[in-house]
């Protein structure tokens, strides 16, 4: 699963990467939960472009935001079956910029959370979902998801799922919404390779969502 990430890449450095015609103004966040705005990139008309979503996809026929569970996730393996997730994987499909993500390894009685990130430093990119629903208001919210998928090596004795994350090649294809061929798009949505990866413990305090700060990325070893 992906719960929690951060995203300190300057706004000048997630622009360029993406190569995007706009991208929403951010301050760096190290501790990003559910419920959140967060950045996503998609391919419009106009081009490629960031906007701001609610993280935890609100499927359009809902009735009550209020009642719903928050889907922050969907799994790879059903995302083209299951009714809440189907159609955004056919139509809207985007990427979700991250520095980084948090995962908690079980020791015991305890957990001790892990910071994971690229080994050149580059920002990730999570595949994703999104949506807009409205409300009987007449007011919209877009809302996005983190696809994952089954862990890779480095991941395995931390946690047995992860992010998928999309190299550069495979943008275009992701993102593309004349592309609806399931076996073509299901075939991105595989473990990241793990010699580009790199995990360290990192301190509790990052279970509270209130926390912010550099110092949560930080080793403790």
């Amino acid at each position: 699963m992906c719960g929690r990430y951060g995203l300190n890449h300057p706004h000048p450095v997630l622009t360029d990467w993406y190569r995007a015609s706009s991208m929403p103004e951010f301050k760096p966040r190290y501790n990003i939960a559910p419920t959140m705005d967060i950045i996503a990139v998609r391919e419009t008309e106009s081009g490629r472009i960031g906007s701001t979503m609610r993280w935890g996809l609100i499927p359009y026929w809902a009735k009550d935001t209020k009642k719903l569970p928050v889907m922050n996730n969907a799994r790879a393996e059903t995302i083209a079956e299951k009714p809440m997730f189907k159609q955004s994987f056919r139509q809207r499909r985007c990427l979700i910029p991250a520095s980084g993500f948090f995962e908690w390894k079980a020791e015991g009685k305890s957990k001790q959370p892990y910071f994971i990130s690229s080994q050149d430093g580059a920002p990730f990119s999570f595949a994703g979902i999104w949506g807009t629903w409205t409300a009987d208001t007449g007011e919209s919210i877009d809302s996005c998801t983190i696809i994952t998928t089954a862990c890779n090596a480095l991941m395995q004795p931390i946690h047995e799922r992860m992010p998928v994350i999309l190299s550069p090649d495979d943008w275009a294809a992701w993102l593309d919404p004349d592309l609806k061929q399931e076996e073509i798009l299901l075939s991105l949505l595989k473990p990241f390779d793990a010699e580009r990866m790199q995990a360290w413990p990192v301190s509790p305090a990052v279970g509270r969502v209130a926390n912010q700060g550099e110092e949560l990325i930080q080793s403790i070893s």
